[in-house]
């Protein structure tokens, strides 16, 4: 019998971010199909944008070595969201973005800080980066306060995708 591959990357007390996989394509779909969570995203991704936005994460897991991870609960592995570090350029710098989207049923647990936190630890520990952003629009008040409770400070504002965007900032 194959051992199974461990495919954890970050742990934190309640729960594990993991390599997502094509068998996370339907709850991969089930997040960013849901309004509420697209709210402040530029559209609401039908089943083909899902599969194409997991194959974007795949390329980004080889060129780059992270992008999100499927965010589970421990004590039921329930799928709850993604969360991950992503490479982006911001006023023609290069960062590391933390980005974050939860399934609306799990909002308001602190599972979203909990992610956040647990990436915070992974680019300071294991990419031996100086710091890190949180790129969110200014109407994405829930966002701005993930940030904030993991020790984020607004730095500046920018314009990212034609979109306005806070730029928070946190550094180790």
């Amino acid at each position: 019998m194959a051992k199974k591959m461990n495919t954890i990357v970050v742990e934190t007390e309640h729960l594990n971010l993991e390599i997502i996989t094509k068998n996370h394509i339907d709850n991969l779909y089930l997040l960013l199909s849901n309004p509420k969570v697209q709210e402040f995203f530029p559209k609401i991704l039908n089943k083909q944008e899902t599969e194409e936005f997991y194959e974007k994460i795949r390329e980004r897991y080889k060129s780059d070595g992270f992008c999100f991870w499927a965010v589970t609960r421990k004590n039921d592995t329930a799928f709850i969201g993604i969360c991950g570090l992503l490479k982006q350029v911001i006023d023609n710098k290069n960062e590391i973005e933390v980005g974050y989207r939860l399934l609306s049923k799990y909002w308001g647990n602190d599972y979203g800080t909990e992610a956040a936190n647990g990436c915070i630890e992974y680019a300071k520990n294991q990419l031996n980066l100086k710091s890190i952003i949180a790129l969110i629009r200014p109407i994405n008040s829930p966002s701005e306060q993930v940030a904030l409770n993991c020790g984020f400070q607004l730095e500046k504002e920018t314009i990212f995708h034609s979109l306005p965007h806070h730029v928070y900032r946190i550094k180790f």
